[in-house]
């Protein structure tokens, strides 16, 4: 697995983890809050992170620039097909909520979470949308 592919990994769960925790209440997120320095880096990976969850339809933004430079995502929450999205079946008898929580957890890649990254969120669309 690539080390780009991997911080994409853990970026993401720990974005959907923080987000889950909060319900639907709308909040700003800022990348320090995920346990990230605050680097350029950082900052760029984050907002990539929160550009693809919000294309995605996971998780929704406010208005204008919501996510910014700095390394915040204004007023952001999940959707209810982020919601769906967690009570899905990722491996096996484990959900994809649960499956976040342990790369949250370990601190590195999952091992076949980079089918979040890769396309699950495109299956799930499908299945969902149908």
């Amino acid at each position: 697995m690539s080390s780009t592919l991997a911080a994409s990994e853990l970026m993401i769960s720990r974005i959907v983890a923080r987000l889950a925790e909060q319900g639907v209440a709308r909040r700003d997120l800022k990348v320090a809050e995920l346990e990230y320095e605050p680097t350029k880096e950082n900052d760029l990976l984050f907002m990539d992170a929160m550009t693809w969850l919000h294309n995605e339809g996971v998780v929704r933004l406010s208005d204008g620039h919501a996510v910014t430079m700095d390394g915040t995502a204004q007023r952001v929450c999940l959707t209810s097909y982020g919601y769906a999205l967690l009570a899905q079946r990722f491996d096996g008898s484990m959900t994809l909520a649960s499956a976040i929580l342990k790369t949250n957890a370990s601190g590195s890649g999952f091992s076949g979470l980079g089918d979040l990254v890769g396309g699950i969120l495109g299956g799930f669309t499908k299945s969902i949308s149908s």
